[in-house]
């Protein structure tokens, strides 16, 4: 209000102090002064494209500095399309080795490495290539044949299943890389080191579920038996779900065999024990003696063979109890071997028999021993089928091998909402790749182009004249360069763009902006503003954020990136490929035209104090003999 009323007051006093007439004559002249000037800007700029036209090569050249830049743009471009898709990393040879010698699990022989070799082969993210020999492989990747060798040392296997024992070992890949040959190369191959670490998670939980699963088929040696509620339990019903009834009526058969020779043995000592004189003893035993003993030892070796087949529950209680069983084993060879020895001679039979008489009772103590410690493992897995971790076993068994493997391998899955989504690496780079050529294309007008203007015609053109009439040229050329781009982009390339117009927009204000940054940088300093303007571009390619995000740069180029105008020009385009968020697309093309107001006050006014400073440089350039 306060400046609305300050003009007032002033128009009021050059009415009161002069006659309107002569305000009006005043802006009569104002007006032709500003069509003079605007008069000679365009006579400079037609003057240049006469010259321009005249001259085939001239011509040729400029033809030339419009195509170029979207050749660099259009190259890097399709060179970045798709490096990290599966067609292009499956071109990566990678070497896969092994010297494992794998592990027996229940009498399965278990390889893990030949399990990832053979999943590995349907996988076609990297070149997989499979080596003979470790050593092979190593050579290779030496030798720059291979990017990287992945090798599965000998005792991989044994290392895998590690932890069911006590000395747990983590299972080791070596991974070799030559870092020498590419150094995107090993950004790709450490994909395929994550392949396999997700292939051996998943085959190792496969292989060992597998494995378990074997050394508790129980089935194949239970014939008829009873389970737990007294239910027969046979092949065709055996499932995951009943392995646990099956062991208890395993213990309960066992139980069963070792009260059965308990019997049996308490007969022999009441034999031994009451008998009266040799020939009685001999007459009473020697039939029958070896028959007994042969069928109990058989029941004893049962037995122990059961019992080392069930090793997955109270191990210690099972190991106890078949060292129990050992010892009495042994004390019924001693007997039936003193008792064959003697040749069925009854006097030397009745020499010892004193002695058998101490082993029977031993072997009676033991076998007490061993239906105990029976009863109390019977009753420790009844009360643990009773209990919730049962119930999760239950669960797990049931389950598919390959489906609860691949769950235990991979139990949570990321699911991924993209949000201004972009079809390929190409279609993200390309806003990078198009500025950066935009600039290009002004850093060659002014190197090829000059910006001096000299008289001609007889006109009286000034410095300002001068400025805009040769900038026509640069803008008309810069013009042309950002409108091939595009077109390219879109129709020869083929990138994704969700809005094409704002696209071309975008593309022509940058090259508005870029050319007159350099035009005016070389104006003001001619071949030190060129310079000035290579410079820039360097800073602006490894600090703007183009390639890789602005805060993985060093500190320096975080604090100057908001001030670089390739950061509001490569935005303005990735709004057009992406998807535009609110008014931000138009934030970027105000904030690219502040620049324009700077270059005019270098182009125009820093310029003048500069050209004396500019023409000494000159003199001294000349002098050299050497330099433009």
């Amino acid at each position: 209000i306060l400046k609305i009323l300050l003009v007032m007051s002033m128009m009021t006093h050059l009415l009161i102090q002069r006659k309107p007439y002569q305000i009006l004559l005043r802006i009569i002249s104002r007006m032709e002064v500003q069509k003079n000037n605007m008069k000679n800007i365009f006579r400079v700029f037609a003057n240049d494209w006469k010259r321009i036209g005249r001259n085939v090569v001239a011509l040729v050249v400029v033809m030339g500095l419009s195509v170029l830049p979207s050749l660099y743009a259009w190259f890097n471009i399709l060179s970045n399309w798709d490096p990290y898709g599966s067609d292009s990393t499956s071109n990566i040879k990678v070497a896969v080795a092994y010297d494992d010698t794998g592990i027996d699990i229940s009498g399965m022989n278990v390889n893990i490495s030949t399990n990832i070799i053979e999943a590995l082969k349907t996988n076609d993210t990297i070149g997989w290539v499979f080596t003979d020999t470790s050593e092979e492989a190593i050579e290779g990747v030496w030798a720059g044949d291979y990017y990287a060798a992945l090798i599965m040392p000998e005792d991989f296997s044994r290392d895998m299943v590690s932890f069911l024992a006590d000395n747990m070992t983590h299972p080791e890949i070596i991974y070799y890389t030559n870092q020498k040959k590419n150094a995107i190369a090993p950004k790709i191959t450490d994909k395929a080191k994550t392949a396999v670490q997700q292939q051996v998670n998943a085959t190792f939980i496969s292989s060992l579920t597998e494995a378990i699963m074997k050394s508790a088929d129980i089935a194949d040696n239970i014939g008829a038996i009873k389970d737990s509620d007294g239910n027969n339990i046979n092949k065709e019903n055996v499932s995951g779900n009943s392995i646990l009834d099956i062991l208890i009526a395993k213990l309960q058969v066992v139980n069963t065999q070792v009260s059965t020779f308990d019997s049996v043995l308490t007969a022999v000592s009441n034999i031994i024990s009451t008998a009266q004189s040799t020939s009685d003893t001999a007459a009473a035993i020697s039939p029958d003696l070896s028959v007994k003993f042969d069928s109990e030892k058989a029941i004893l070796n049962e037995l122990n063979n059961t019992i080392g087949k069930s090793n997955l529950i109270d191990s210690t209680i099972f190991a106890n109890i078949a060292n129990d069983i050992n010892t009495i084993q042994g004390y019924m060879n001693s007997v039936s071997e003193i008792y064959d020895d003697m040749g069925y001679n009854v006097a030397d039979f009745d020499n010892s028999i004193s002695q058998m008489g101490s082993s029977i009772a031993n072997t009676l103590e033991l076998v007490h021993n061993l239906e105990s410690q029976l009863s109390d493992s019977i009753t420790k897995l009844v009360d643990f089928k009773s209990s919730g971790t049962y119930s999760l076993l239950q669960t797990a068994v049931a389950f598919n091998t390959e489906e609860l493997a691949s769950f235990i391998s991979a139990p949570v899955t990321i699911g991924t909402v993209d949000l201004y989504p972009i079809e390929n690496y190409g279609s993200a780079m390309s806003p990078f790749y198009s500025v950066l050529s935009i600039w290009v294309g002004a850093l060659i007008l002014v190197a090829i182009i000059h910006v001096k203007v000299h008289p001609f015609g007889g006109y009286n053109i000034t410095s300002v004249q001068a400025f805009f009439g040769r900038y026509l040229t640069f803008f008309l050329i810069g013009q042309a360069q950002a409108l091939l781009i595009t077109l390219g982009d879109l129709f020869f390339i083929g990138i994704q763009c969700l809005h094409p117009f704002k696209f071309w927009l975008a593309a022509s204000f940058t090259s508005f902006v870029f050319t007159m940054i350099t035009y005016s940088l070389t104006v003001a300093f001619e071949n030190v503003g060129e310079a000035v303007a290579v410079v820039i571009m360097v800073i602006q390619v490894a600090g703007a954020g183009g390639t890789f995000p602005i805060q993985c740069l060093p500190t320096v180029y975080q604090a100057i990136y908001k001030y670089l105008p390739f950061t509001y020009a490569m935005d303005a385009l990735r709004e057009c490929v992406g998807g535009t968020y609110s008014w931000y697309y138009w934030k970027c093309i105000i904030a690219l035209l502040i620049y324009v107001g700077i270059c005019l006050f270098i182009g125009l006014v820093v310029a003048i104090p500069c050209r004396k400073l500019n023409a000494t440089v000159n003199k001294s350039k000349e002098k050299s003999g050497v330099m433009i």
